[in-house]
């Protein structure tokens, strides 16, 4: 039998005594009971050592060397001279009305960080899937107390609720996840904002080009200074120039048209990052077409843009693409022309500020690897409970294994 005390260590129970220990291919079963002592009566705050009676526990812990860990707990029923009321003696391993210990609660969320699905945890540490669900809901994800100076919105696409998007705000300065909605509808965003007293405080407020976002910060959000990300404004430049070279390749040959679908990276790199060889390639793709090389220059104008210092130097080379683009006149640049005159205001504003939705877009891919992971979520609630998983990621990465219940209880009082 292993010895009492490196098991009283391990377990982190005081004045463990171990009665049996059984080790299958798959399973642990410890048998114990604590050690005998005065104890205060929650009651009337007695003082006595008065046993009436014993009742077995069989309470589920974390796997040990990939074997479920299951504790046959002898718990002692104190009797009360004073007051006769009967009571079990004190034990914090695990939660109130719970038969699983704070350990597998906390693991049962840890193991979310893998981005693993439900089930599949569930599975892993031989409990239910409501439990994992129950425990996040313990760790459940409360609306911020007020906005962030930098407020950042965007959209994903999902099904929770009925919705077909959901939208996302973030703090990108540090880092954090703010809420999720369950649409991106107006009226939902209009009354999320509306909520908070200190909305007048917000001094950036980040977006794509939605005409919805931008109603909704011009109404509620009067002191903000509105940025476009870049990353949405360089993603119509490059439709535009894939969509030239699709339709030129239309009436080439078989074999050149294979030659040039592979070699479309060549078309969007940034002439100056190409080597020598690519140069070359690139010489003699332009020259197969007219149209293509127009497109090309003007995606290195783009770029030049793109570049800019500050928005005054932004707004010279901004009007060059523009008037270039119209004497082009190809129309696969139409639309880059329609948005560029319906949000260059929003998007100049981006060269003179270092914010932009790159926090929001990563985070809308951790939670599109969630949704497939756990085959789509339909109760919206459930899906935003996953949350606070990636919230506590980050706080436990540098946590030491020996304090992981006791985070796991930290962070239920303090989101709770």
């Amino acid at each position: 039998m292993p010895n009492t005390y490196s098991i009283s260590n391990l377990l982190e129970i005081k004045d463990l005594i171990v009665d049996d220990f059984i080790s299958s291919s798959t399973d642990i079963h410890l048998y114990f009971h604590l050690e005998q002592r005065d104890v205060s009566c929650p009651f009337c705050n007695s003082i006595t050592n008065k046993v009436h009676d014993y009742r077995t526990s069989v309470i589920k812990d974390a796997p040990i060397q990939g074997k479920f860990l299951l504790l046959h707990y002898k718990k002692r029923r104190y009797h009360c001279n004073n007051c006769n009321h009967h009571f079990n003696e004190p034990f914090n391993l695990l939660p109130k009305y719970c038969r699983i210990t704070n350990r597998l609660c906390f693991l049962s969320v840890h193991q979310l960080r893998e981005v693993q699905n439900i089930s599949s945890v569930a599975r892993q540490l031989g409990i239910s899937v409501s439990t994992v669900f129950r425990r996040l809901k313990d760790i459940s994800f409360p609306k911020p107390n007020y906005l962030p100076e930098v407020l950042s919105i965007d959209e994903f696409k999902g099904n929770a609720g009925g919705e077909k998007f959901q939208a996302i705000f973030t703090d990108p300065v540090h880092h954090k996840v703010l809420d999720i909605l369950p649409s991106r509808t107006q009226t939902r965003i209009a009354e999320y904002i509306r909520s908070f007293k200190n909305r007048k405080q917000v001094k950036y407020f980040i977006m794509d080009m939605n005409r919805v976002y931008l109603d909704v910060a011009l109404t509620y959000l009067p002191n903000a200074t509105i940025v476009i990300d870049k990353f949405h404004v360089v993603r119509y430049i490059t439709w535009a120039l894939e969509n030239v070279r699709k339709r030129i390749q239309k009436d080439m040959h078989p074999s050149k048209r294979k030659y040039f679908k592979r070699s479309r990276r060549i078309l969007l790199s940034h002439y100056s990052l190409l080597s020598s060889e690519n140069k070359q390639a690139l010489e003699i793709m332009l020259q197969q077409s007219y149209d293509l090389a127009q497109a090309y220059y003007l995606k290195e104008l783009f770029y030049e843009f793109m570049s800019s210092e500050n928005s005054s130097v932004a707004k010279i080379r901004l009007k060059k693409f523009i008037l270039s683009a119209q004497v082009s006149q190809l129309s696969e640049f139409n639309a880059t022309l329609t948005m560029l005159g319906n949000w260059s205001k929003y998007i100049l504003n981006a060269f003179d500020f270092p914010y932009s939705n790159g926090f929001t877009e990563g985070c809308n891919n951790k939670i599109k690897v969630i949704k497939r992971n756990g085959y789509g979520f339909r109760n919206f609630k459930n899906f935003r409970t996953l949350l606070p998983a990636v919230r506590l990621l980050r706080l436990l990465s540098s946590t030491p294994s020996g304090a992981l219940s006791a985070v796991y209880l930290h962070e239920v009082s303090i989101l709770n």
